[in-house]
């Protein structure tokens, strides 16, 4: 009654009955249920024109009507308020805009607590995901839904849309979906395609529903269809289902599950199968085999894989779990592309937790599993690895014999560099404490400890860091199968290793003065130069001796590198240049007057490296076969960034005894903002048959890359890589997208040394919005 009272007396002094008064505001409160007025939700109105009626019962607004609360706003010509209910009355020109949805209607009437009401030759506007739909007549329910009779729905800016859904009847829920009944499906407005019932996804946030369908064709693998479906399970947890058919192969069904109960947890597990109509026993089988020396006979295949991050009990105990499984050795070579093949899967995981998998061509997949814990000098873990070897499976070879080495547990615990007992010595250690098992060969277990000791001196304008370590060894060898014979047989083992070493490195630089910093003045905006460069010498020397204990590590079980730590007696020079600038380029400021503003990029850096094996020299084994080669190649490397869209990377290494280049990676990048990037890559391997190396085969490998937006929304990609040596391609792929305003179609066609593909990709509505 309060609320009602004071809005009489404001209509009272504003506009006395029958009289009208210019350009008049007023507040209206909202109120509940009960009448009771709630705090903050009022509307602010305005008219050229308010006229009271019937003792204030309702008000009448005429010309520029104006209602708006927060970013919320109501206009129309006329407008009729009824102050009991809330409900407002609106004719000619109606506009509004709701929670971000836009309205625009020839009549309408609302309740302005919770905006239920209805529109008239109307037209309502979803910014995102982008929909409009419009009718002669649209009712708005209470949940943001929407009921109408012979409707319009789109995605299409304009009136004369490019794709259109006109129904005879249907509704709308956002953050829900449109479901239309007895729809025509039109292109320019010329209907293509009769459909009594449909659905559509019409939301803001993640929503059940179909995807983007995937449509292609391979040479292995047919004619291709996958229509994948997502289900939102809640605010933490989402799944997708893969209906994949494959029409040389059969139906390929997958799923994925993901979760993040909190921002120290997430996980993604993913798993898809096939019931094969095509497996071969002979390795020649030139149709479907991808090696000379395998078979694959089994149809049933699969592939499980998962990443995920989270923790036991408390945060601070981190736990990380990977697992790779395959069926055989070809199942992620035939499966590399889809939205659930192998290279989405491996792109999803790099994004999402920062860790690889193994290359699809590799014949091992890896699972593993990491609880560790960290504090401010010290770090405990728990790990274990499973190796699934794909020679070993379907047949290729037996089982029994299989010598991959299984890591279960590894117990580790690190000691961070810190000064020992408050001396000048830096101290850091480590533990690993490991049992090894195998279906066949050498199992044990191994506990391995090395405490290091360091001492930083700094002395004209040089530091020197001396350091030295020793590393203690104990096995305990549980079986001796199919160990060398020069490997003990006691059960019990021991190693002790020395290592020392020096390090002399300085940091030299100085600045140089360019030109003047441009005057901020506004004829000056977007002038810009090099005021100042700073130059950085880093010349470092180091030594490293690790002892040479060869003869005796022969004798030690072998489980992995660590069992066989090599000699080393090295010397190596580094001379490192890198080269910074600083820019200043005239901006407008905040406050609307031109300032300096100056960034810096690190525009080239050198790095020149050699070393000297002082072992290799006092070589005296071999020398018939392997003459001496102490000196090891120079390396040069080259990082050249002069603008932030060039960047360009070079390494390469020259042997001084063979006056030639033996290795080379190159690879130049550009980028032009959002429009374009290229790539050019070329690496390269000589020959080699050294004592200390071996390289068989000359290779020499040459990539180029390509994305870019044309005009009229068209997009092109490219990806080729050839060996020259030879004479291959190994990859080409090239695609062909047109990006419009309401739908995004992709061509792709792509031809590897094993298959050729084709694949179209349409997307009627942002992908985002799933």
């Amino acid at each position: 009654m309060k609320s009602r009272f004071a809005i009489f007396v404001v209509l009272l002094f504003l506009c006395l009955p029958g009289v009208s008064l210019a350009q008049q505001q007023m507040t209206v409160p909202m109120t509940d249920s009960k009448g009771v007025e709630q705090k903050g939700d009022q509307w602010k109105f305005s008219a050229d024109k308010l006229v009271v009626e019937n003792d204030s019962e309702y008000l009448q607004a005429y010309g520029d009507v104006t209602l708006r609360s927060g970013d919320n706003y109501i206009k129309a010509d006329f407008a009729r308020f009824y102050q009991a209910t809330k409900w407002i009355y609106l004719r000619g020109n109606v506009k509004a805009q709701i929670k971000g949805d836009f309205y625009d209607a020839a009549e309408a009437e609302f309740d302005l607590n919770n905006m239920v009401g209805w529109l008239k030759k109307g037209r309502v506007f979803v910014a995102k995901p982008h929909v409009y739909f419009e009718s002669e007549f649209i009712e708005k329910h209470n949940g943001a839904t929407y009921s109408f009779k012979d409707v319009k729905v789109t995605a299409c800016d304009g009136e004369n849309p490019l794709w259109s859904f006109e129904s005879g009847e249907g509704d709308i829920t956002i953050n829900g979906y449109a479901r239309l009944w007895h729809s025509k499906v039109k292109v320019k407005g010329v209907p293509v395609m009769y459909t009594p019932y449909m659905e559509l996804p019409v939301q803001r946030k993640r929503q059940s529903g179909v995807l983007n369908p995937e449509i292609g064709n391979s040479d292995r693998l047919g004619n291709r269809v996958n229509l994948p479906i997502y289900w939102a399970i809640d605010d933490e947890k989402d799944m997708t289902f893969y209906p994949e058919y494959l029409s040389k192969r059969g139906f390929r069904p997958g799923v994925e599950f993901r979760h993040s109960e909190d921002v120290n947890s997430k996980g993604s597990w993913r798993a898809d199968w096939l019931f094969d109509s095509k497996s071969y026993d002979n390795p020649d089988d030139a149709s479907y085999s991808f090696s000379d020396t395998m078979i694959r006979p089994n149809q049933n295949r699969w592939w499980i894989r998962s990443k995920y991050n989270g923790y036991v009990g408390n945060p601070d105990w981190q736990t990380i779990f990977d697992m790779d499984l395959v069926s055989d050795q070809d199942y992620l070579r035939e499966f590399r592309s889809g939205a659930n093949g192998y290279e989405a899967t491996r792109d999803d995981f790099l994004d999402q937790f920062g860790r690889d998998i193994d290359t699809a061509d590799s014949n091992e997949r890896t699972s593993t599993a990491l609880i560790a814990r960290s504090w401010d000098k010290y770090s405990v873990s728990a790990f274990a690895q499973f190796t699934e070897n794909l020679l070993y499976r379907n047949g290729n070879n037996p089982a029994t014999k299989n010598p991959t080495l299984q890591t279960m547990p590894q117990l580790s615990a690190y000691a961070f560099k810190d000064n020992f007992f408050g001396t000048p010595i830096e101290w850091e250690g480590e533990f690993q404490g490991s049992y090894f098992w195998r279906e066949f060969g050498t199992t044990g277990g191994r506990f391995d400890i090395k405490p290091s000791f360091s001492m930083p001196v700094r002395a004209a304008g040089i530091t020197f860091i001396p350091h030295a370590g020793v590393r203690a060894t104990n096995y305990i060898v549980s079986s001796f199968q199919n160990a060398s014979s020069e490997v003990s047989r006691d059960t019990t083992q021991t190693r002790i290793l020395a290592d020392a070493g020096i390090s002399a490195s300085s940091d030299i630089y100085r600045i140089f003065e360019l030109e003047s910093a441009p005057v901020a003045t506004e004829e000056n905006i977007g002038q810009s130069g090099w005021t100042r460069m700073k130059h950085n010498f880093i010349p470092r020397l180091e030594y490293s001796w690790v002892q040479d204990d060869s003869a005796g590590q022969a004798k030690l079980p072998y489980f992995d590198a660590r069992d066989r730590i090599t000699e080393q007696n090295d010397i190596v020079l580094s001379l490192t240049n890198v080269f910074d600038r600083n820019r200043a380029t005239v901006v407008m400021g905040d406050d609307g007057t031109p300032v300096l503003e100056n960034d810096y990029l690190e525009f080239l850096r050198v790095r020149l490296e050699q070393g000297y094996d002082i072992d290799e020299e006092n070589r005296s084994v071999e020398l018939s076969e392997y003459e001496r080669r102490p000196f090891s190649d120079f390396m040069a490397e080259f990082i050249v960034t002069p603008y932030n869209f060039v960047n360009l990377t070079s390494r390469t290494w020259i042997s001084p005894y063979q006056g030639d280049v033996t290795e080379h990676e190159n690879i130049l990048k550009l980028f032009y903002d959002e429009y374009a990037e290229f790539s050019f890559g070329y690496d390269y391997l000589r020959k080699i048959n050294e004592y200390k190396r071996q390289q068989d085969n000359d290779m020499q490998i040459v990539s180029y890359g390509m994305k870019a937006k044309l005009p009229w929304n068209m997009q092109v990609g490219g990806k080729f890589r050839s060996d020259l040596n030879s004479d291959r391609d190994l990859e080409k792929t090239a695609s062909l997208g047109w990006n419009h305003q309401c739908f995004f179609m992709e061509f792709i066609a792509s031809k590897t040394t094993v298959d050729e593909r084709y694949s179209v990709n349409f997307n009627l509505i942002d992908t985002s919005l799933f």
